[in-house]
């Protein structure tokens, strides 16, 4: 039951010996142009910038397999149950977390980019059924074009709603939108089930009416947010729209300190009239609207950041034109209350060209080509994630900025010391707020540099969580751990019910095994 692959031992219930057997068999179900155990075909699967950060080196898998409808991706489960062979399913798009790679040296890789149907855009439910290729830009055009928008992530156009669902189903909530966008799903079970979650669930009348998530009892839909794929792999996902208003727009605040950005957020949020609203530092914004060859000139950088207030936060707002001129105003109201100033990006002292506008509108409006500016050419960012209250925000703030600080770490881009990235983003009236803190950093450089950043990264979590509370939304060994311990059975217990055999996703940091 031992063996060898590419230099990495491992103990697995699969053979070496069954390996032709079954590539045979997977180009029975899917065709022999969707299916490889060659090297160079799965090098692509095996490496991105956070697991360079963590030191990691991920061994290949024996296959990558493309399958294209849903009974393909039953027989497929049901093989690898049958060989006892590992599965690390991957939806669509930019994996730079970790979150997709094959841990356990061998075992195969399901890739979903095949599966990108929009199944339906239902205007009366304001609902979208897709596959797990679909991405973010192509439910948006799509969407649009029945008066429909998709309710704001904050990510690249390349992502997937469903990849985002079993992340985090991070979004960027307001009070009109304090929602979960997963209504109901079609799951292939790691025993190879089919699961019909929320009204979905009903083998009478499901199909009909598939459009209600809190049906018969506990909310199984909710068991697979932020499950990173342990329990099964989505293969259609009915998605929550938004209605589209007569007029939308953006308006964006300065603010010299966070507490009066907080204090501005709070007050907003709880009017209720937002549609969206992201507070960040000036960070944030100048990789919104530099790219990297931009950043590293020096002049414009600086020039840029004098135009740039220490935070910003934008409210998104929709409606007739009454409603957004009375909005403006209250909102300009409470902004002046809380010290800040309207920000003007067409004149005056925040003046910025037409395309750097752009850029900034579109970072607000969820999924965004702008995003990508953050990313590109290096890739890498360790993001310190966590919710808490919004009085406490500050105080991590500081926390993480002191710590990057004192691990003296350095801007891979222009060689100075490192300032850190800051996002916030309310929950339910900011009775939560969700703060994403990243350190930019190259996944290329030397073995010394990234073990550093990996040292600060820890220390800010250990910090954020042990000392203020802060709360992840996914599970990790690590956080699996400081659980109580009725809450991980039962994370555990479910995954040992659907995955006797243990395929999924084993041997990595999200493993729930």
């Amino acid at each position: 039951w031992k063996y060898y692959y590419g230099g990495h031992h491992q103990e697995w219930g699969f053979r070496m010996e069954d390996t032709k057997d079954v590539l045979n068999k997977l180009i029975s179900i899917v065709g022999k142009e969707f299916v490889s155990a060659e090297a160079p075909d799965m090098i692509p699967y095996v490496k991105d910038s956070y697991s360079t950060m963590m030191g990691m080196n991920v061994g290949l898998p024996d296959f990558v397999v493309l399958p294209k409808t849903e009974d393909e991706v039953v027989q497929i489960v049901r093989l690898a149950n049958e060989y006892k062979i590992p599965i690390y399913p991957r939806s669509f798009g930019v994996n730079i977390a970790g979150s997709a790679l094959p841990y356990q040296s061998g075992g195969m890789v399901i890739d979903l980019k095949r599966m990108d149907r929009i199944l339906e855009i239902n205007e009366d439910t304001m609902t979208a059924t897709i596959e797990p290729g679909v991405s973010w830009g192509q439910l948006r055009k799509e969407a649009k074009k029945k008066g429909l928008d998709v309710i704001p992530i904050g990510g690249p156009y390349e992502t997937s709603p469903v990849g985002n669902h079993l992340l985090t189903n991070i979004t960027l909530y307001a009070t009109k939108y304090s929602c979960d966008r997963a209504v109901a799903l079609r799951v292939v079970l790691p025993n190879g089930e089919i699961l019909r979650t929320g009204s979905w669930g009903s083998a009478v009348g499901g199909d009909i009416n598939p459009y209600f998530r809190y049906a018969y009892g506990p909310d199984l839909t909710g068991m697979f947010r932020g499950s990173m794929g342990n329990y099964g792999i989505i293969t259609t996902m009915i998605e929550r729209l938004r209605p589209m208003a007569e007029v939308e727009t953006n308006i964006f605040s300065a603010y010299n300190d966070m507490a009066s950005c907080l204090e501005a957020m709070k007050k907003i949020e709880r009017l209720e009239i937002t549609r969206t609203s992201f507070g960040y530092n000036h960070v944030f914004a100048e990789h919104i609207i530099l790219s990297p060859n931009r950043i590293r000139n020096r002049e414009e950088r600086e020039a840029l950041k004098k135009k740039l207030p220490p935070f910003i936060l934008n409210c998104g707002i929709g409606g007739s034109p009454e409603m957004i001129s009375l909005y403006s105003k209250i909102i300009e109201e409470e902004v002046n209350k809380t010290g800040g100033k309207i920000i003007d990006w067409t004149q005056g002292e925040y003046e910025l060209p037409p395309k750097d506008i752009e850029w900034m509108n579109q970072s607000c409006e969820g999924a965004s080509r702008g995003i990508i500016h953050m990313y590109s050419p290096l890739s890498g960012f360790a993001a310190i994630i966590g919710c808490l209250p919004i009085k406490n925000v500050d105080e991590v703030y500081h926390t993480v900025k002191d710590l990057v600080k004192q691990y003296e770490l350095k801007d891979a881009l222009t060689g100075e010391d490192l300032d850190h990235q800051l996002i916030i983003v309310p929950f339910d009236r900011c009775s939560t707020v969700y703060v994403e803190q990243e350190l930019l950093y190259d996944p290329a450089g030397p073995p010394e540099y990234l073990a550093q950043v990996m040292k600060c990264l820890r220390d800010c979590y250990s910090n954020i969580v042990g000392k203020h509370g802060a709360t992840h939304t996914i599970p990790n060994k690590t956080f699996m751990k400081m659980l109580v311990p009725a809450y991980a059975d039962i994370l555990k217990g479910f995954k040992k019910m659907v995955d006797p055999n243990n395929i999924m996703m084993p041997g990595g940091p999200y493993s729930l095994e």
